[in-house]
C-alpha cells in the first residue's frame, strides 16, 4: 500500500512510503494487473498535454534494507498516453540499478549495486529530452542522470529520440510520471523460487502480446496459483520529489 511517512524523511514533513505484497496488484485505465502477470503500487502525476518536450526529475529513494536481490521492479518509469509500453523506467533488478529506454530498446545496465542502496537514501537527478532535437549541452545524448552526485554515462541507453515511433502520440496526448513499486511478470520469479523450493508447477506459458512486441512469461494469472512460495514483501520511500520543464541545465539548482 502507499502511506505517508513522518518519521523517515529528509526534507518537509514526510516521506511518502510504498509496499508491494503477494498478490497486491490494481489496475489503471481499463487495464487489470492482476490478471497480466504484474503486481503494483504506484502513485501518478499526469501532465497529459502539458508534460512538455524537456523535463527535469528530482528525487530521493531509500530501498528496503532488506530488499529480495533476486526480484525485479520499476521504481520510477514515464509513460505515453494511450500507449501501454513506457517511454523509460528506472528499475532495480536482481540488486542492481539500470535505466531503460523501452521504446528504443536500450539500457544502462549497471548504475549502483544493492550494496550502494539497500537501507541508504539515493539521490536522482533526471533529465529527458522528448524532442527530436539535440540540447547543446546534453552532447549526442537525450538522457542525463546523475546518481548520489555523479553524472553516469548515459550514451548506451539514449542515442536517439527517446520516444521512438511513439514521437506523434506524446505530442497530441502527453504523457504521465510514475512512482512507487512496480513488477512485471511475476509469475517468472515465483516460478523460478517453485523450482529452487523443489516444485515443478507445470504451467503452460503465456505470451504477453503488446503492439510493440510480445513477451513471455508462465501464467497471466499468477494470484491464483497455490504457489509453494510467496513473493517477498517489497518496501521504498520516496521524498524530495521536484519536477522542472526546462531545456537548460539545472543540475546546480536541483542537486
Amino acid at each position: 500500500g502507499y502511506s505517508k511517512d513522518y518519521e523517515h524523511k529528509i526534507e518537509g514533513k514526510y516521506s511518502e512510503k510504498f509496499v508491494l505484497g503477494h498478490g497486491d496488484c490494481g489496475w489503471d485505465q481499463g487495464y487489470n494487473d492482476c490478471k497480466n502477470d504484474r503486481g503494483r503500487i504506484e502513485r501518478v502525476q499526469s501532465n497529459h498535454k502539458d508534460f512538455g518536450r524537456h523535463k527535469w526529475y528530482r528525487f530521493s529513494f531509500f530501498l528496503d534494507p532488506n530488499w529480495d536481490e533476486d526480484t525485479t521492479a520499476s521504481i520510477a518509469q514515464v509513460k505515453t498516453e494511450g500507449v501501454r509500453y513506457p517511454v523509460w523506467m528506472l528499475r532495480v533488478d536482481h540488486g542492481i540499478l539500470k535505466f531503460d529506454s523501452n521504446m528504443l530498446d536500450q539500457r544502462c545496465k549497471y548504475l549502483l549495486g544493492l550494496d550502494s542502496m539497500a537501507g541508504k537514501w539515493t539521490d536522482i537527478v533526471l533529465f529527458v529530452n522528448y524532442s527530436k532535437k539535440k540540447v547543446k549541452w546534453m552532447y549526442d545524448t537525450y538522457v542525463a542522470l546523475w546518481i548520489n552526485g555523479e553524472r553516469v554515462d548515459t550514451r548506451g541507453c539514449s542515442s536517439t529520440p527517446v520516444l521512438g515511433k511513439f514521437a506523434s502520440s506524446w505530442h497530441k496526448q502527453g504523457g504521465s510520471f510514475r512512482y512507487g513499486l512496480y513488477h512485471s511478470y511475476v509469475s517468472r520469479e515465483l516460478n523460478q523460487k517453485a523450482m529452487l523450493a523443489g516444485k515443478d508447477m507445470n504451467l503452460k506459458g503465456w505470451n504477453d502480446k503488446h503492439t510493440e512486441h510480445t513477451s513471455k512469461s508462465k501464467t497471466n494469472d499468477p494470484w491464483n496459483i497455490d504457489w509453494p512460495v510467496k513473493l517477498e514483501t517489497k518496501r521504498i520511500w520516496f521524498d524530495n520529489m521536484h519536477m522542472v520543464k526546462s531545456k537548460k541545465n539545472l543540475y546546480e539548482e536541483l542537486k
